[in-house]
């Protein structure tokens, strides 16, 4: 009877020398973790988190990159050759286990500004709320705003400019700085917002359909387009979009501020401007986030030296047994 007490107390000591190292490899390597998902409109294109390359888009899917929580990227740039380069700041940090979907979009840069001859060649957008207007780099006219924008072409090694100009009659005209330059097959996005001049009390009104006011509407994301009812107005540029409007027509019940990649805002409007008065919008736009669950873990795979460890102990065990039973 000993005996066979003896033998069930060597086997169950060499099982749990077996159990350790199987379960000690189970355990997740790493700490909290969630990922990002990269959407993109035009595959094949670099992604970079922080200027670290993560690979290439995917057509009609998303790459997913993993992010640790406690120290998350910053920074996210897409670009492809032949189109304007995605750049913008990543505010949205997944939670353990979470995904942040960020949503880029790259526009194709037209023909003719692809084929410049010369050295290496970046580009300037500009984006303007006024089809037509005409942008000057310096003195030298750059080409007529047209579906809200307009490429420049620069040469990276050549002599910088130092401010641009928007300009179309009728309109406030627009002048900023230009703070830095673009590398070789980069771009660099510049805003203008031109505003109707108001009439004065000496000019006569040039506008047809009665006294007009403004909606001033102010959002936190530049690029966003705004809508009054089903009429689009324009882009938000430098933090606002001043909107003229009629004091004798209709009035508008809605107005919507959007971009990609962030969540719709829509606001009631229940103020009218009188004639030559300014009433006040603001819209804040939200990153879009989405949640979820993590695909199911790949097995860990079982270490050969626990294996190993399990064989002898299992060859102990039974010498043992037979030792015991020969007493």
């Amino acid at each position: 009877m000993k005996n066979e007490y003896r033998i069930v107390l060597i086997l169950a000591i060499l099982t749990s020398i077996c159990m350790v190292p199987a379960a000690a490899e189970d355990t997740t390597v790493g700490g909290d973790q969630g990922w990002y998902a990269v959407y993109c409109n035009v595959y094949d294109a670099n992604i970079y988190l922080d200027e670290k390359y993560w690979g290439v888009t995917r057509q009609g899917g998303a790459v997913t990159i993993p992010v640790t929580i406690s120290a998350p990227y910053k920074k996210i740039r897409v670009q492809k050759y032949g189109y304007s380069t995605f750049t913008d700041s990543i505010s949205n940090v997944p939670g353990k286990g979470e995904i942040v979907s960020l949503y880029t979009t790259l526009n194709k840069i037209p023909e003719t500004t692809q084929t410049a001859v010369g050295g290496d060649v970046g580009w300037y957008v500009v984006h303007c709320n006024i089809d037509g207007a005409t942008v000057f780099f310096d003195e030298s006219n750059r080409g007529e705003i047209s579906q809200g924008l307009v490429y420049v072409p620069v040469y990276s090694t050549g002599l910088p400019f130092s401010e641009y100009t928007v300009k179309k009659d009728g309109y406030t005209t627009y002048t900023a700085t230009i703070a830095t330059v673009p590398g070789k097959s980069e771009t660099i996005d510049l805003y203008a917002t031109l505003n109707p001049v108001a009439a004065t009390a000496t000019t006569a009104p040039a506008t047809i359909g009665g006294d007009t006011g403004w909606y001033l509407v102010y959002c936190n994301v530049d690029g966003a387009t705004v809508k009054f009812d089903n009429d689009v107005k324009g882009q938000i540029a430098q933090g606002s979009l001043k909107v003229q409007v009629y004091v004798t027509g209709t009035p508008y019940k809605t107005f919507t501020v959007y971009k990609a990649g962030y969540e719709p805002y829509t606001g009631t409007i229940d103020k009218y401007p009188g004639k030559g008065e300014t009433v006040d919008f603001s819209a804040t736009l939200v990153a879009e986030t989405t949640t979820t669950n993590l695909p199911a873990s790949t097995p860990a795979q079982k270490s050969p030296v626990a294996a190993g460890l399990c064989g002898l102990a299992l060859v102990i065990g039974i010498a043992a047994a037979s030792v015991f039973s020969r007493k």
